[in-house]
């Protein structure tokens, strides 16, 4: 006889391996959750130990150091390549145009409009190339400072058939000498001041125009006494453009949002991958590579470098680039980069918009905003690689703080859960990548899903006697 109280209970018969998966996805955000705390914590341990990290400065290179000691423990190979960038090259053009100011007007004064014009329009193509669309002019006579990039491999499990790259940048930006918010004295600063320089371009076409109507156009001469008066004013409020010579301070922003958690996030998923391997869970065919670029701040010229140096080691790769996350209401992914002028790759931008929209995130795809910078992957784009940006920032949200760029841009501002959405999305993307299923349409997973739900073949490894 037996004894109810003593009765085993029979156990379940075990699924085989494949039919666990669906399981382990659900609880993936979970694990998300610790990897952003950890990389909150990373970033929180560099801003405080190591401070702004200029490009090219001895605090930008021991941060990669750091970085690089991360990376070790989870990835095959790690490296550091150097690479040389001009001193406060970014800055430069808000100099040349505190000399050249005079300079036009002078010309002018002298009935040599033609001239002026043609200084104006040239500092224009070398402004617009370094501000505007980040393709510059090498400046030989600068001081030279060593920048530094660090990237590290994973390497599946069988042949590499795909790669994927996941980038970030670790410098931080050079403070403003003048607060938007305060826009008196931004105005009076900076308003002014590029007000006049455009003044002193635009007085030279008037002044053309009237020579050639009197046919005095090649004829030194002296302006007429109206033009003369306006001409004298301008070139006395020479002294207000002095601000933009200041314009950059020489201390930098913290940069936690923009964008060291980013790296933290890049050495979470060199983490993550890892783990799985040593669980017997590696990837099959796909290599991971992790990135953290110098110099983005001035000019993506970290990035231009690294991609020059390896872009041809990973062709036909995938890039996703990290950069400003902060919001998790705001996740956007780019389809255009560099002020709205390079393109990136707008499938990949949509499907990775699709994958985060399938875990229920709310995510959007978008060009950056005019006037809003850019992002290492235009590099990417640029070495002919198939790259997009995650980002998550309030650009024309008034009610977000604008933090990036300035003092207060710490760990205190930034959503873990922002964090911890972009991590989730970008596991689930490599899923995807190993299993060729990257560009299968959501609609018909989430189908296939359903009916296995439904009615879910089951597959024994193993049956009890019972």
């Amino acid at each position: 006889m037996r004894i109810p109280l003593f009765h085993k209970r029979p156990k379940p018969p075990t699924l085989t391996g494949d039919q666990t998966t669906h399981r382990t996805q659900k609880i993936e955000t979970l694990k998300a959750g610790r990897l952003a705390s950890l990389a909150l914590a990373f970033t929180s341990r560099i801003v405080d130990g190591i401070g702004a990290r200029l490009a090219g400065s001895e605090s930008s290179r021991l941060a990669a150091a750091e970085i690089e000691k991360e990376l070790a423990a989870f990835c095959d190979t790690t490296e550091q390549s150097s690479f040389e960038l001009e001193s406060g090259v970014h800055a430069l053009p808000l100099k040349v145009a505190v000399v050249l100011y005079p300079v036009l007007i002078l010309f002018q004064l002298v009935g040599l409009p033609y001239f002026s014009l043609a200084l104006f329009l040239l500092y224009f193509l070398y402004a617009g190339k370094e501000l505007y669309l980040y393709k510059p002019f090498p400046v030989r006579f600068l001081k030279r400072e060593k920048g530094v990039n660090v990237h590290a491999v994973l390497q599946p499990k069988g042949p590499v058939e795909q790669t994927l790259l996941f980038t970030s940048h670790h410098d931080s930006a050079p403070l403003f000498t003048y607060n938007k918010l305060d826009r008196f004295t931004y105005a009076k600063k900076v308003g002014l001041p590029v007000f006049l320089f455009l003044g002193s371009g635009l007085l030279s076409m008037v002044q053309i125009l009237s020579e050639l109507v009197g046919g005095l156009l090649f004829v030194p001469n002296v302006p007429s006494i109206a033009s003369l008066i306006l001409l004298l004013l301008f070139l006395f409020s020479t002294p207000l453009l002095l601000s933009l010579w200041n314009f950059h301070a020489k201390t930098g922003s913290p940069g936690a949002g923009d964008n060291l958690v980013s790296v933290g996030m890049v050495i979470q998923l060199a983490r993550y991958f890892h783990w799985k391997r040593s669980c017997n869970a590696p990837l099959a065919n796909t290599r991971l590579v992790f990135c953290s670029f110098d110099a983005e701040e001035m000019g993506l010229r970290g990035s231009r470098a690294w991609y020059e140096q390896n872009g041809l080691n990973f062709e036909s790769a995938l890039v996703l680039n990290f950069d400003s996350i902060y919001h998790s209401d705001k996740l956007t992914f780019l389809e255009r980069d560099v002020n709205g002028h390079q393109p990136l790759d707008a499938p990949l931008a949509r499907r990775c918009a699709e994958i985060a929209q399938s875990m229920g995130y709310a995510a959007t795809c978008e060009s950056i905003p005019r006037l809003s910078g850019g992002t290492d992957a235009a590099e990417a784009s640029r070495a002919n690689l198939r790259a997009c940006t995650l980002t998550s920032v309030g650009w024309d949200d008034r009610t977000k703080p604008a933090v990036y760029h300035t003092e207060d841009d710490t760990v205190a501002s930034i959503d873990p859960k922002a964090v911890e959405m972009a991590l989730s999305v970008a596991i689930r993307l490599v899923e995807l990548v190993d299993q060729k299923r990257l560009w299968e349409p959501e609609h018909q997973k989430q189908e296939k899903q359903k009916e296995e739900e439904r009615d879910p073949k089951l597959t024994f490894s193993k049956l009890t006697h019972r």
